[in-house]
């Protein structure tokens, strides 16, 4: 193999890894919060419950209120949980693990959450 076929196939190969890069970035993960008041929040790249594990990668763990929010994540699974009712400040749902790529067509996660 010549000079010129080594650097063609390191292009090839550089804008392969830079494609898959781009897409791991663009897996972004809807959030709806419903209700009445804010509520506490965590998402966190990862496929380990509790979301906050050291296992997981946290990407927001604060207070939200009632609203659409994005997350761009770059990871096949997130973790997810929230506080509501009177205890908003400690009264934490059960870990919820869910993939960034909904259905064959690869829609992206949508998660609603309720304040009540």
């Amino acid at each position: 193999m010549n000079a010129r076929g080594i650097v063609l196939a390191l292009g090839i190969a550089a804008s392969a890894v830079t494609s898959r890069a781009d897409a791991e970035a663009d897996r972004p993960v809807f959030v709806t919060v419903v209700g009445h008041g804010a509520i506490r929040f965590r998402i966190a790249e990862g496929r380990t419950a509790p979301c906050d594990s050291a296992e997981n990668r946290m990407l927001f763990d604060a207070w939200l209120a009632p609203g659409s929010y994005e997350w761009a994540t770059g990871a096949i699974l997130v973790c997810y949980q929230h506080t509501s009712g009177a205890l908003r400040e400690s009264d934490w749902s059960t870990s919820q693990i869910v993939s960034t790529l909904i259905g064959k067509h690869h829609r992206p996660a949508e998660i609603v959450v309720s304040t009540d």
